[in-house]
């Protein structure tokens, strides 16, 4: 078998194991083994790009919830453009899309922060009143704006890594 089909048929980092996929950034095959780890960036791209354990979350759930807000305000846009009439005569419209685009960016962004803390669930454990203090919990960080600095907070990790390393 010649180096070109090797490269071709079998994993890069495994190579006795044939590839299912190939890498988004350099089109190396990986196995099932590396897919595991990350569908679509290969091990060692990931090493590279040092996008690993905390980094790389971070990039992951930036891309996410960005992508997710965009994606329901260009949702609202479509909704907005095809029930009112006469749209783009007045641009009350234009603060209810960034309304949109900041609640779902909140709530994604609330998504991710409360999924990392543990007082959820240790004030949910408080007998009789447990869930009604998490309810409050959510809501008046979700009203004061707590996620939206989570993820501002998240961004600035960001840059500040592929910045000023």
């Amino acid at each position: 078998m010649t180096e070109e089909e090797k490269r071709n048929y079998f994993c890069h980092i495994h190579t006795n194991l044939f590839s299912q996929s190939k890498c988004h950034h350099c089109y190396r095959g990986m196995c099932h083994t590396c897919l595991h780890n990350n569908s679509t960036i290969c091990p060692d791209c990931i090493r590279t790009q040092f996008l690993t354990g905390d980094q790389y979350k971070n990039q992951k759930e930036i891309s996410y919830i960005l992508s997710i807000g965009l994606g329901v305000t260009l949702l609202f846009h479509v909704y907005q453009y095809y029930t009112i009439s006469e749209i783009y005569n007045n641009f009350n419209f234009l603060e209810s899309l960034l309304y949109v685009l900041l609640g779902t960016l909140t709530a994604i962004s609330a998504y991710y922060m409360y999924s990392e803390v543990t007082i959820i669930r240790d004030v949910s454990k408080i007998p009789f009143i447990g869930g009604k203090l998490v309810l409050l919990l959510i809501l008046i960080s979700l009203v004061i704006g707590i996620p939206l600095l989570y993820l501002l907070y998240k961004i600035a990790v960001f840059l500040r890594h592929h910045l000023f390393s």
